[in-house]
Protein backbone atom coordinates (compact mmCIF):
# COMPACT_ATOMS: atom_id res chain seq x y z
CA UNK A 1 0.00 0.00 0.00
CA UNK A 2 2.83 2.40 0.81
CA UNK A 3 4.44 1.78 -2.58
CA UNK A 4 1.12 2.21 -4.39
CA UNK A 5 0.49 5.54 -2.62
CA UNK A 6 4.05 6.63 -3.37
CA UNK A 7 3.67 5.86 -7.05
CA UNK A 8 0.37 7.73 -7.14
CA UNK A 9 2.23 10.86 -6.04
CA UNK A 10 5.60 10.59 -7.78
CA UNK A 11 6.71 8.15 -10.52
CA UNK A 12 9.68 6.23 -9.15
CA UNK A 13 11.58 3.41 -10.91
CA UNK A 14 12.71 1.77 -7.65
CA UNK A 15 9.18 1.85 -6.24
CA UNK A 16 7.85 0.21 -9.42
CA UNK A 17 10.55 -2.44 -9.12
CA UNK A 18 9.87 -3.14 -5.45
CA UNK A 19 6.14 -3.37 -6.09
CA UNK A 20 6.81 -5.73 -8.99
CA UNK A 21 8.86 -7.96 -6.69
CA UNK A 22 6.10 -8.05 -4.09
CA UNK A 23 3.53 -8.96 -6.72
CA UNK A 24 5.54 -11.87 -8.16
CA UNK A 25 3.73 -14.43 -6.00
CA UNK A 26 0.23 -13.00 -6.05
CA UNK A 27 -0.32 -11.31 -9.42
CA UNK A 28 2.31 -12.08 -12.05
CA UNK A 29 0.62 -10.03 -14.78
CA UNK A 30 0.61 -6.91 -12.65
CA UNK A 31 4.16 -7.72 -11.54
CA UNK A 32 5.25 -7.72 -15.18
CA UNK A 33 3.64 -4.31 -15.70
CA UNK A 34 5.41 -2.81 -12.68
CA UNK A 35 8.76 -4.36 -13.62
CA UNK A 36 8.44 -3.06 -17.18
CA UNK A 37 7.79 0.43 -15.81
CA UNK A 38 10.90 0.22 -13.64
CA UNK A 39 13.01 -0.90 -16.58
CA UNK A 40 11.71 1.78 -18.92
CA UNK A 41 12.37 4.50 -16.34
CA UNK A 42 15.84 3.33 -15.32
CA UNK A 43 18.06 1.01 -17.41
CA UNK A 44 19.90 -0.20 -14.29
CA UNK A 45 16.92 -2.50 -13.67
CA UNK A 46 17.08 -4.07 -17.14
CA UNK A 47 19.06 -7.21 -16.29
CA UNK A 48 17.10 -7.98 -13.12
CA UNK A 49 13.80 -7.38 -14.89
CA UNK A 50 14.81 -9.72 -17.73
CA UNK A 51 15.62 -12.40 -15.17
CA UNK A 52 12.30 -11.98 -13.38
CA UNK A 53 10.37 -11.98 -16.66
CA UNK A 54 12.05 -15.26 -17.58
CA UNK A 55 11.11 -16.72 -14.18
CA UNK A 56 7.47 -15.75 -14.68
CA UNK A 57 7.54 -17.24 -18.19
CA UNK A 58 8.87 -20.55 -16.83
CA UNK A 59 6.31 -20.45 -14.04
CA UNK A 60 3.50 -20.02 -16.55
CA UNK A 61 4.52 -23.25 -18.30
CA UNK A 62 4.19 -25.27 -15.08
CA UNK A 63 0.88 -26.97 -14.31
CA UNK A 64 1.94 -28.02 -10.82
CA UNK A 65 1.41 -25.25 -8.20
CA UNK A 66 4.58 -26.14 -6.26
CA UNK A 67 6.72 -26.06 -9.39
CA UNK A 68 5.25 -22.69 -10.37
CA UNK A 69 6.29 -21.31 -6.99
CA UNK A 70 9.76 -22.87 -7.30
CA UNK A 71 10.26 -21.10 -10.65
CA UNK A 72 9.30 -17.76 -9.11
CA UNK A 73 11.50 -18.37 -6.09
CA UNK A 74 14.50 -19.25 -8.22
CA UNK A 75 14.04 -16.03 -10.20
CA UNK A 76 13.89 -14.00 -7.01
CA UNK A 77 17.04 -15.73 -5.79
CA UNK A 78 18.86 -14.89 -9.02
CA UNK A 79 18.28 -11.19 -8.34
CA UNK A 80 19.36 -11.64 -4.71
CA UNK A 81 15.88 -11.23 -3.24
CA UNK A 82 16.31 -14.23 -0.98
CA UNK A 83 13.80 -13.12 1.64
CA UNK A 84 11.01 -13.15 -0.94
CA UNK A 85 12.47 -16.32 -2.44
CA UNK A 86 12.26 -18.10 0.92
CA UNK A 87 8.62 -17.08 1.13
CA UNK A 88 8.01 -18.59 -2.32
CA UNK A 89 9.70 -21.86 -1.40
CA UNK A 90 7.77 -22.06 1.88
CA UNK A 91 4.57 -21.75 -0.13
CA UNK A 92 5.88 -24.44 -2.49
CA UNK A 93 6.41 -26.98 0.29
CA UNK A 94 3.00 -26.08 1.69
CA UNK A 95 1.49 -26.78 -1.73
CA UNK A 96 3.32 -30.13 -2.00
CA UNK A 97 5.18 -31.42 1.04
CA UNK A 98 6.63 -34.27 -1.05
CA UNK A 99 8.34 -32.02 -3.60
CA UNK A 100 12.04 -32.67 -2.98
CA UNK A 101 13.28 -29.70 -5.02
CA UNK A 102 11.03 -27.33 -3.11
CA UNK A 103 12.63 -28.43 0.16
CA UNK A 104 16.12 -28.20 -1.33
CA UNK A 105 15.52 -24.66 -2.58
CA UNK A 106 14.04 -23.70 0.78
CA UNK A 107 17.27 -24.86 2.39
CA UNK A 108 19.27 -22.81 -0.11
CA UNK A 109 17.21 -19.68 0.63
CA UNK A 110 17.62 -20.09 4.38
CA UNK A 111 21.39 -20.24 3.99
CA UNK A 112 21.37 -16.96 2.08
CA UNK A 113 19.13 -15.28 4.61
CA UNK A 114 21.55 -16.10 7.37
CA UNK A 115 20.41 -14.64 10.66
CA UNK A 116 16.97 -13.12 10.68
CA UNK A 117 14.65 -15.65 9.07
CA UNK A 118 16.72 -18.78 9.52
CA UNK A 119 17.98 -18.43 13.07
CA UNK A 120 14.59 -17.36 14.36
CA UNK A 121 13.37 -20.76 13.16
CA UNK A 122 16.46 -22.54 14.42
CA UNK A 123 17.38 -23.65 10.92
CA UNK A 124 20.35 -23.12 8.63
CA UNK A 125 18.86 -25.00 5.70
CA UNK A 126 20.44 -28.36 6.53
CA UNK A 127 17.19 -29.87 7.83
CA UNK A 128 15.42 -28.89 4.61
CA UNK A 129 18.23 -30.33 2.48
CA UNK A 130 18.16 -33.59 4.45
CA UNK A 131 14.41 -33.79 3.95
CA UNK A 132 14.86 -33.19 0.23
CA UNK A 133 17.38 -36.04 0.04
CA UNK A 134 15.05 -38.39 1.93
CA UNK A 135 12.24 -37.57 -0.50
CA UNK A 136 14.28 -38.04 -3.66
CA UNK A 137 17.96 -39.06 -3.55
CA UNK A 138 17.97 -39.34 -7.36
CA UNK A 139 17.21 -35.67 -8.06
CA UNK A 140 20.20 -33.82 -9.54
CA UNK A 141 19.05 -30.41 -8.24
CA UNK A 142 18.77 -31.78 -4.71
CA UNK A 143 22.26 -33.25 -4.96
CA UNK A 144 23.75 -30.06 -6.42
CA UNK A 145 22.21 -27.81 -3.77
CA UNK A 146 23.49 -30.16 -1.08
CA UNK A 147 26.91 -29.90 -2.72
CA UNK A 148 26.71 -26.13 -2.52
CA UNK A 149 25.76 -26.36 1.17
CA UNK A 150 28.79 -28.53 1.98
CA UNK A 151 31.06 -26.26 -0.06
CA UNK A 152 29.99 -23.30 2.07
CA UNK A 153 30.72 -25.37 5.17
CA UNK A 154 34.25 -26.00 3.88
CA UNK A 155 33.60 -29.75 3.61
CA UNK A 156 34.84 -30.13 0.05
CA UNK A 157 34.97 -33.92 0.05
CA UNK A 158 31.31 -34.13 0.95
CA UNK A 159 30.56 -31.46 -1.66
CA UNK A 160 32.43 -33.54 -4.23
CA UNK A 161 30.36 -36.60 -3.33
CA UNK A 162 27.14 -34.68 -3.92
CA UNK A 163 28.29 -33.13 -7.20
CA UNK A 164 29.45 -36.51 -8.49
CA UNK A 165 25.98 -37.85 -7.72
CA UNK A 166 24.39 -34.97 -9.63
CA UNK A 167 26.70 -35.61 -12.59
CA UNK A 168 25.86 -39.31 -12.51
CA UNK A 169 22.13 -38.55 -12.54
CA UNK A 170 22.49 -36.01 -15.37
CA UNK A 171 25.70 -36.93 -17.22
CA UNK A 172 25.01 -34.48 -20.05
CA UNK A 173 24.68 -31.42 -17.82
CA UNK A 174 27.85 -29.29 -18.10
CA UNK A 175 27.01 -27.34 -14.94
CA UNK A 176 27.46 -30.42 -12.79
CA UNK A 177 30.79 -31.19 -14.47
CA UNK A 178 32.10 -27.69 -13.69
CA UNK A 179 30.94 -28.09 -10.09
CA UNK A 180 32.76 -31.42 -9.93
CA UNK A 181 35.84 -29.65 -11.29
CA UNK A 182 35.64 -26.99 -8.61
CA UNK A 183 35.23 -29.58 -5.86
CA UNK A 184 38.17 -31.63 -7.12
CA UNK A 185 40.25 -28.42 -7.14
CA UNK A 186 39.35 -27.74 -3.53
CA UNK A 187 40.37 -31.27 -2.53
CA UNK A 188 43.71 -30.90 -4.35
CA UNK A 189 43.06 -33.34 -7.19
CA UNK A 190 43.96 -31.05 -10.09
CA UNK A 191 44.19 -33.86 -12.65
CA UNK A 192 40.58 -34.92 -12.06
CA UNK A 193 39.51 -31.28 -11.88
CA UNK A 194 41.01 -30.55 -15.30
CA UNK A 195 39.25 -33.57 -16.80
CA UNK A 196 35.91 -32.41 -15.38
CA UNK A 197 36.28 -28.86 -16.69
CA UNK A 198 37.26 -30.19 -20.11
CA UNK A 199 34.25 -32.50 -20.14
CA UNK A 200 32.01 -29.50 -19.44
CA UNK A 201 33.34 -27.76 -22.57
CA UNK A 202 32.76 -30.92 -24.58
CA UNK A 203 29.15 -31.06 -23.41
CA UNK A 204 28.54 -27.37 -24.20
CA UNK A 205 31.07 -26.34 -26.85
CA UNK A 206 29.12 -23.21 -27.82
CA UNK A 207 28.74 -21.87 -24.28
CA UNK A 208 31.46 -19.38 -23.35
CA UNK A 209 30.91 -20.00 -19.63
CA UNK A 210 32.57 -23.41 -19.57
CA UNK A 211 35.52 -22.35 -21.73
CA UNK A 212 36.00 -19.41 -19.35
CA UNK A 213 35.89 -21.68 -16.30
CA UNK A 214 38.44 -24.03 -17.86
CA UNK A 215 40.76 -21.13 -18.68
CA UNK A 216 40.42 -19.66 -15.20
CA UNK A 217 41.18 -23.04 -13.63
CA UNK A 218 44.38 -23.35 -15.68
CA UNK A 219 45.57 -19.83 -14.86
CA UNK A 220 44.62 -19.95 -11.18
CA UNK A 221 46.54 -23.21 -10.75
CA UNK A 222 49.37 -22.45 -13.23
CA UNK A 223 48.50 -25.62 -15.11
CA UNK A 224 48.82 -26.04 -18.90
CA UNK A 225 48.26 -22.30 -19.39
CA UNK A 226 49.78 -22.18 -22.88
CA UNK A 227 48.50 -25.54 -24.10
CA UNK A 228 44.95 -25.55 -22.67
CA UNK A 229 44.16 -22.41 -20.68
CA UNK A 230 44.93 -19.66 -23.19
CA UNK A 231 43.24 -21.48 -26.12
CA UNK A 232 40.19 -22.00 -23.91
CA UNK A 233 40.12 -18.31 -22.99
CA UNK A 234 40.37 -17.34 -26.68
CA UNK A 235 37.49 -19.68 -27.50
CA UNK A 236 35.41 -18.11 -24.72
CA UNK A 237 36.17 -14.63 -26.08
CA UNK A 238 35.12 -15.67 -29.58
CA UNK A 239 31.80 -16.85 -28.21
CA UNK A 240 31.28 -13.85 -25.89
CA UNK A 241 33.46 -10.97 -27.14
CA UNK A 242 31.80 -8.31 -24.98
CA UNK A 243 31.51 -10.22 -21.71
CA UNK A 244 33.67 -8.53 -19.04
CA UNK A 245 34.31 -11.74 -17.08
CA UNK A 246 35.45 -13.52 -20.22
CA UNK A 247 37.77 -10.66 -21.18
CA UNK A 248 39.16 -10.66 -17.65
CA UNK A 249 39.99 -14.36 -17.87
CA UNK A 250 41.53 -13.86 -21.32
CA UNK A 251 43.67 -11.06 -19.91
CA UNK A 252 44.64 -13.18 -16.90
CA UNK A 253 45.54 -16.09 -19.18
CA UNK A 254 47.73 -13.86 -21.37
CA UNK A 255 49.42 -12.56 -18.23
CA UNK A 256 50.21 -16.06 -16.95
CA UNK A 257 51.48 -16.97 -20.41
CA UNK A 258 53.90 -14.03 -20.20
CA UNK A 259 52.15 -11.96 -22.90
CA UNK A 260 51.78 -8.83 -20.79
CA UNK A 261 50.76 -6.35 -23.51
CA UNK A 262 47.87 -8.55 -24.72
CA UNK A 263 46.95 -9.12 -21.10
CA UNK A 264 46.80 -5.41 -20.29
CA UNK A 265 44.66 -4.58 -23.33
CA UNK A 266 42.05 -7.22 -22.54
CA UNK A 267 41.93 -6.34 -18.84
CA UNK A 268 41.47 -2.65 -19.66
CA UNK A 269 38.67 -3.61 -22.05
CA UNK A 270 37.00 -5.68 -19.33
CA UNK A 271 37.20 -2.75 -16.90
CA UNK A 272 35.84 -0.35 -19.50
CA UNK A 273 32.79 -2.60 -19.92
CA UNK A 274 32.45 -3.22 -16.18
CA UNK A 275 34.29 -0.59 -14.10
CA UNK A 276 33.37 -2.26 -10.80
CA UNK A 277 34.66 -5.73 -11.71
CA UNK A 278 37.08 -6.10 -8.81
CA UNK A 279 38.86 -9.22 -10.04
CA UNK A 280 39.80 -7.47 -13.30
CA UNK A 281 41.40 -4.64 -11.30
CA UNK A 282 43.28 -7.26 -9.26
CA UNK A 283 44.53 -9.03 -12.36
CA UNK A 284 45.54 -5.71 -13.92
CA UNK A 285 47.46 -4.86 -10.75
CA UNK A 286 49.35 -8.15 -10.96
CA UNK A 287 50.05 -7.45 -14.63
CA UNK A 288 51.53 -4.06 -13.72
CA UNK A 289 53.67 -5.64 -11.00
CA UNK A 290 55.08 -8.04 -13.58
CA UNK A 291 55.83 -5.07 -15.83
CA UNK A 292 57.54 -3.25 -12.97
CA UNK A 293 54.93 -0.48 -13.06
CA UNK A 294 54.46 -0.24 -9.30
CA UNK A 295 52.61 3.08 -9.30
CA UNK A 296 49.82 1.75 -11.54
CA UNK A 297 49.78 -1.53 -9.61
CA UNK A 298 49.28 0.35 -6.33
CA UNK A 299 46.35 2.27 -7.80
CA UNK A 300 44.66 -0.89 -9.06
CA UNK A 301 45.18 -2.70 -5.76
CA UNK A 302 43.61 0.14 -3.80
CA UNK A 303 40.68 0.16 -6.23
CA UNK A 304 40.22 -3.59 -5.76
CA UNK A 305 40.08 -3.21 -1.99
CA UNK A 306 37.53 -0.40 -2.30
CA UNK A 307 35.34 -2.42 -4.64
CA UNK A 308 35.53 -5.76 -2.80
CA UNK A 309 36.73 -5.09 0.74
CA UNK A 310 35.27 -8.25 2.28
CA UNK A 311 35.41 -10.44 -0.82
CA UNK A 312 38.09 -12.76 -2.18
CA UNK A 313 39.55 -10.22 -4.63
CA UNK A 314 39.68 -7.47 -2.01
CA UNK A 315 41.39 -9.70 0.52
CA UNK A 316 43.94 -10.88 -2.04
CA UNK A 317 44.63 -7.26 -3.00
CA UNK A 318 45.09 -6.35 0.67
CA UNK A 319 47.61 -9.18 1.03
CA UNK A 320 49.58 -8.00 -2.02
CA UNK A 321 49.56 -4.43 -0.68
CA UNK A 322 51.14 -5.63 2.58
CA UNK A 323 53.74 -7.63 0.67
CA UNK A 324 54.77 -5.04 -1.94
CA UNK A 325 53.75 -1.75 -0.35
CA UNK A 326 54.25 -2.15 3.43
Amino acid sequence: NVLVKRLALVPDANAHYQLGLLLMLSDSNRALTELASASSMDPQFDIAVQTLRAAIAVSDTESDPANRLIAIGRGLGLVEEWGLAENAFEKAVSADAKNAEAWAWLGEARQHNGGALSQSKGQDGSDDLNRALALNPHDAIVRALRGLYWKRQGNYRQALTEYLQAAQIEPDNPAWQSSVGDAYTQTGDLVSALAAYQKATQLAPNDATYWRLLAAFCSDNDLYVLDIGLPAAKQAAQLAPNDPQTLDVLGWSYSNAGLLYNSEQNLLHAIKLSPNLAIAHLHLAENYLRQGNNASALNELNLTVQLDKDGTSGQMAAGILKQYFP
